[in-house]
C-alpha cells in the first residue's frame, strides 16, 4: 500500500476571498476522488489554505502568485519535493486542476513512456519511430474549450492511460471529456513532448503558434536551444519543459464561467517556524527561476 500524496492549494501575495480557494479546493477534490483517481490509480487529497504559511511541511503545495509568468508551472523544492507555481489570472482553477493532476501522474517531473511516434508528427514529414513521451497528462487536451466544470469551477481535461495505445478501440476512453478521441492526438492549443531514443533531442509538437513558427501544427526542436539543455541538467525535465513552453490563453476558448474575485483577508499571526521557513525557501526560489531565466 503506498503513501498517499497530500496536496496544498494556497495563495501567496495575491488576496483571494478564503471561500474562493475553498470552493475551488473542493471542485479539485472532487476531480480527484471522482475522475482521476480511478483511472489514474492515485491514492491523493488536496486541502485549501489561505497562506503558504499555514501549509504543513509534508504537502506539495500549488501556490497562486502574481507576476510569475517566467517561474509558472512544475518545480521542486531544495529536497527535491513538488510543489507548482499558477499565475493568478481570470482561469487560475483551470491552472491549478492542469498543474495538480500533472503533479499527481507524474509526482517528480521525469516519467516516460515509449509509444510510436504520434501521426500528426509523421504528417510533417518525421520518420516513424518509436519515441519516448514525457507524461504530461494535460498538455495534448490543456485548451479552455476542452475544459469541463466541478460544481460550477473550470477544471483542465486530462488524458488516459489509453492515450499511449498502438491503435485505436471504440470502447476505450483517450481523455476523461472524451474530447481526444484517437490514441496520441493532440488537440488544437495543446502540445506534446517527447526524446527521440537515437538523436537525444527533445521535441514539440506544437498546435499553436509562437515566437519560433506562425504554423499550426509545428515541431520544435526544443534541444538546438541552449537555455533548454542548460534547464534540463539542473532542474527535472518537467519544470524544464514548462519553463520553455508560452501556450495561449486559456481564456481565448474558454466556456463562461464564474468569475473569480478578489478581496482581503482577516490574516492570523500565529506561524509554525517550519512552515515559515518552508515558505520563505519556496519564494527564494521562485524569485530566483524568475531572475534567471
Amino acid at each position: 500500500m503506498s503513501l498517499p500524496i497530500h496536496l496544498a492549494l494556497v495563495p501567496d501575495g495575491v488576496d483571494i476571498p478564503e471561500q474562493e480557494i475553498t470552493k475551488v479546493g473542493a471542485a479539485l477534490s472532487k476531480q480527484i476522488e471522482r475522475d482521476f483517481a480511478p483511472i489514474w490509480k492515485t491514492d491523493a487529497t488536496i486541502s485549501a489554505f489561505v497562506r503558504l504559511e499555514d501549509v504543513p511541511v509534508d504537502y506539495w503545495p500549488i501556490i497562486i502568485m502574481r507576476n510569475v509568468k517566467d517561474a509558472a508551472g512544475y518545480h521542486q523544492d531544495e529536497n527535491g519535493q513538488p510543489f507548482a507555481v499558477v499565475e493568478f489570472e481570470s482561469e487560475w482553477s483551470l491552472t491549478a486542476s492542469h498543474e495538480m493532476l500533472e503533479m499527481l501522474a507524474d509526482p517528480f517531473g521525469r516519467r516516460l513512456r515509449a509509444a510510436n511516434l504520434l501521426d500528426q508528427a509523421i504528417q510533417l514529414e518525421q520518420e516513424p519511430k518509436r519515441v519516448r513521451y514525457l507524461v504530461e497528462v494535460c498538455d495534448p487536451c490543456e485548451a479552455g474549450q476542452f475544459s469541463y466544470q466541478i460544481n460550477g469551477i473550470q477544471v483542465s481535461d486530462f488524458y488516459t492511460p489509453n492515450f499511449f495505445d498502438p491503435v485505436k478501440s471504440t470502447v476505450l476512453r483517450y481523455s476523461f471529456t472524451g474530447a481526444i478521441d484517437s490514441p496520441l492526438k493532440v488537440l488544437e492549443g495543446g502540445y506534446i513532448s517527447w526524446v527521440d531514443p537515437i538523436s537525444g533531442h527533445w521535441f514539440q509538437l506544437r498546435m499553436f503558434p509562437d515566437d519560433f513558427n506562425s504554423q499550426v501544427p509545428h515541431i520544435l526542436d526544443l534541444s538546438l536551444n541552449e537555455a533548454f539543455e542548460n534547464l534540463r541538467k539542473k532542474i527535472s525535465l518537467r519544470s524544464a519543459v514548462d519553463l520553455m513552453t508560452r501556450h495561449p490563453k486559456y481564456q481565448d476558448t474558454l466556456p463562461k464561467a464564474p468569475v473569480l474575485t478578489s478581496r482581503t483577508f482577516v490574516r492570523d499571526n500565529t506561524l509554525n517556524e517550519e512552515q515559515k521557513n518552508r515558505a520563505d525557501n519556496i519564494r527564494k526560489e521562485v524569485s530566483e527561476l524568475m531572475n534567471n531565466h
